[in-house]
């Protein structure tokens, strides 16, 4: 079954018994990659573990590196296999949401970044109490109102104000206005990246000695597949797509310079 291998890119899955999911993982040199778990497993406790409970293998041949990363991700969350244990984790993320004309963000599930929404979104946390106690550390280090962002109930002076830690917007020494504009210019370094297409793109992505092109169709920073021909692709569908932490990583480090990847997009 190793020697069966592609030398190229792609995604592979281990098997246990009774078809158990244990691995998958991906690489731009298959062969290379799945061969070298047994090499590991000589002198690697862990490997060794992993590769006595091997007994199926499967893989799938990619385009290239951006569609073995994505197919990876999707793969990890739909197969839950034992031994992925970062990508596995299925989050169910927060982020702050700061509509346009408002005086205070306002937290949502990260499933708002599936649909296109007017203002900027900050920040993507774990759960509600990570995400107010980044903003909490955001207002102490720039002197920002607590009661005024809506982490801290009460009217009058908040707390911040009479330790010398807020300027005052909660008691009319600073405007609510000036107060925002800096809130804001505070939380930019945090910002989510708003999706710059007006709707589905096409990346396609090819590996010179490779495989065939393939066409990966993206909408709001969620993976929808892929497919071989642009036809095809116009296809798929972005009904039942979810955001995916791993997956905008992916494809932030990817798109950030995507001629240097050797890809090209194309709107839908």
């Amino acid at each position: 079954m190793l020697s069966q291998l592609p030398p190229g890119p792609g995604v592979y899955l281990f098997y246990g018994h009774n078809r158990l999911p244990l691995y998958v993982g991906k690489s731009i040199r298959l062969r290379d990659r799945v061969r070298d778990h047994f090499r590991r497993a000589r002198h690697d406790h862990k490997a060794m573990r992993m590769v006595e409970q091997i007994q199926h293998i499967e893989w799938e041949e990619t385009a290239g590196d951006l569609g073995a990363q994505l197919r990876e991700a999707q793969l990890v969350k739909s197969l839950l296999p034992i031994m992925n244990r970062q990508l596995r984790k299925q989050r169910d993320l927060t982020t702050w949401h700061w509509p346009a004309g408002a005086t205070r963000p306002q937290l949502l599930s990260g499933a708002a970044l599936n649909q296109p929404t007017a203002g900027g979104f900050f920040g993507l946390y774990r759960n509600a109490s990570s995400a107010k106690e980044a903003l909490r550390e955001l207002a102490e280090a720039h002197q920002l109102c607590s009661q005024v962002l809506g982490l801290e109930a009460g009217k009058g002076r908040c707390f911040g104000s009479q330790i010398g830690k807020c300027r005052g917007a909660c008691c009319g020494s600073e405007t609510i206005s000036d107060h925002t504009q800096r809130a804001q210019a505070a939380l930019q370094p945090l910002q989510v990246n708003t999706w710059p297409w007006p709707g589905r793109i096409a990346i396609k992505e090819s590996t010179p000695g490779h495989n065939a092109a393939a066409w990966h169709v993206i909408n709001q920073w969620c993976y929808l597949g892929s497919a071989a021909t642009l036809a095809a692709a116009k296809k798929l569908d972005a009904a039942s797509a979810s955001f995916d932490i791993d997956s905008y990583r992916i494809l932030q480090r990817f798109l950030r310079q995507p001629d240097e990847h050797g890809l090209s997009i194309k709107p839908l």
